[in-house]
């Protein structure tokens, strides 16, 4: 069965760019099917992000089945997911929230939590080598979300990785990062 991969109610950059990103990981490098889902409609800067790198915009879902094997990304606040999430088989969470608690699960699950500005960068450190496989446009998809989590590295929650990792990103993608925060603000 699919896994879907979803972030929040609310998709802003970090939750539409990080189910991308972490569908394409389990589907092309891991040999898991996966989909990136989202839980409403993309906000402004998500649907410039999904246009400039010519992504697909992910299926809107209003819910997920029970025992529907998914991945939660960039949140771990039951409020923030589907009203059925402790019905389905959640078998991750990647995020850089705190901990909200409330999730029900049906058994174990991979959780990483870490004090970074952006699920992405999480998700880029996870890969390890297996991030320089990805394609451009799944490159840009994390740029964006990195600088839209950290406010073009304004943000107070932002961490020397999120700026490394933007950094080296922007470099591969011969992008100035400067010039496309402004874009995607």
């Amino acid at each position: 069965m699919t896994i879907q991969v979803f972030g929040h109610k609310s998709p802003d950059t970090d939750s539409t760019g990080s189910p991308l990103i972490w569908a394409w990981y389990l589907s092309e490098i891991k040999g898991t099917p996966a989909q990136a889902k989202l839980l409403g409609e993309p906000n402004t800067e998500a649907a410039f992000m999904l246009e400039r790198w010519n992504l697909e915009k992910p299926a809107i879902i209003g819910g997920v089945e029970a025992g529907a094997p998914c991945v939660i990304v960039d949140t771990n606040n039951p409020a923030e997911l589907p009203d059925t999430i402790n019905e389905a088989d959640v078998q991750a969470i990647i995020d850089h929230h705190a901990l909200v608690g409330g999730l029900k699960t049906k058994g174990p699950i991979d959780i990483t939590i870490k004090p970074l500005a952006c699920t992405a960068t999480i998700m880029y450190d996870l890969m390890g080598d297996d991030a320089a496989k990805m394609p451009d446009a799944i490159k840009g998809a994390a740029l964006s979300c990195i600088l839209s989590d950290t406010l073009a590295f304004r943000s107070p929650t932002t961490a020397q990785e999120d700026r490394d990792i933007a950094a080296s990103i922007a470099a591969e993608l011969s992008v100035d990062m400067a010039t496309y925060a402004e874009q995607i603000f």
